[in-house]
């Protein structure tokens, strides 16, 4: 019986620890999107003020 219990207790961690380490995941992804959708934004933004110049890309360091 006892050995049931410490395979429960393994068990429990290993998913505490799952949901832990997924939110962690989701929550970076979420956080790369809002700056992804921001950058877009300020994109959008910027040639609709100016509909007549082109799209420029960054330049690279």
């Amino acid at each position: 019986m006892e050995n049931l219990q410490g395979i429960t207790i393994l068990v429990m961690l290993l998913g505490i620890f799952s949901t832990i380490f997924w939110m962690v995941v989701s929550w970076r992804a979420m956080r790369a999107h809002e700056k992804l959708a921001d950058a877009v934004e300020r994109l959008t933004r910027r040639q609709a003020a100016n509909p007549e110049t082109e799209f420029e890309p960054p330049q690279e360091s």
